[in-house]
């Protein structure tokens, strides 16, 4: 594959593409072991070797503001093209990848300014073999791996190769395109959320996405859409 560094052990896919990045525009970076990933809103989490770390650098993609959902829409048609018949896959908005009601991949996109172009880079994890002492003393009710959900563990280089092919195809074709794919996937839609934020929480029912990949949900005081860079949402009673 071009544009592929692979390295033996990393802190993070996604710190060494912002050490890094004069590389080209595509350029993935995965390592056999991150030993500081990080997640959304300052989570971290660690690596025991089971799990696939990747980052993609994109420079200047278009609608930056829904690269997330565009790249969970990559990742589980990725994660399908595994399988003879596919697992139920869906998303958890914004950038959970669900299977079983497990979380199976975590999405951050960091994006950095350079003068007048934007760089955004794209980390993803995927759980692939970890069992389910694993999450179980990581203290992870909610997530699994493709082995402990599917009973099968895809290849770790086929499933790489897939992965970043389906996010440098995305990323270049607008959300509008993939909308409707990504309402379908969409697992809190229809359903009564909680919407955790800086300022508490507050409970509302997930309705629509809108064209910016913006949730919008009714809540008492009537019709409102929350960021993926603000809030995370939860199920109101359960982790979806």
């Amino acid at each position: 594959m071009d544009n592929l560094i692979s390295l033996e052990e990393v802190d993070s896919t996604n710190n060494y593409l912002k050490a890094h990045c004069e590389l080209s525009d595509g350029t993935a970076v995965t390592a056999r072991v991150q030993t500081a990933g990080k997640g959304r809103r300052g989570h971290s989490w660690a690596d025991n070797g089971g799990m696939l770390p990747l980052s993609i650098l994109l420079k200047d993609p278009p609608e930056c503001e829904t690269l997330t959902a565009r790249v969970g829409l990559a990742v589980c048609a990725a994660i399908a093209e595994m399988y003879e018949i596919p697992p139920d896959i869906g998303i958890k908005w914004p950038n959970d990848v669900i299977i079983s009601s497990h979380k199976v991949c975590g999405i951050l996109c960091e994006s950095m300014r350079f003068g007048a172009s934007t760089a955004v880079i794209c980390g993803i994890g995927i759980n692939i073999s970890q069992d389910e002492n694993y999450f179980r003393d990581a203290g992870l009710p909610n997530a699994g791996s493709l082995l402990t959900l599917t009973g099968f563990a895809p290849e770790r280089g086929s499933l790489l190769e897939a992965v970043v092919r389906e996010v440098r195809n995305r990323a270049a074709k607008p959300f509008a395109d993939c909308l409707d794919e990504y309402k379908r996937k969409l697992l809190n839609l229809g359903k009564s959320v909680k919407i955790l934020g800086a300022d508490g929480e507050r409970a509302a029912e997930a309705v629509d996405v809108a064209p910016n990949g913006y949730l919008i949900c009714r809540g008492e005081n009537g019709i409102f859409e929350v960021g993926s860079g603000e809030v995370s949402v939860r199920g109101l009673n359960g982790y979806i």
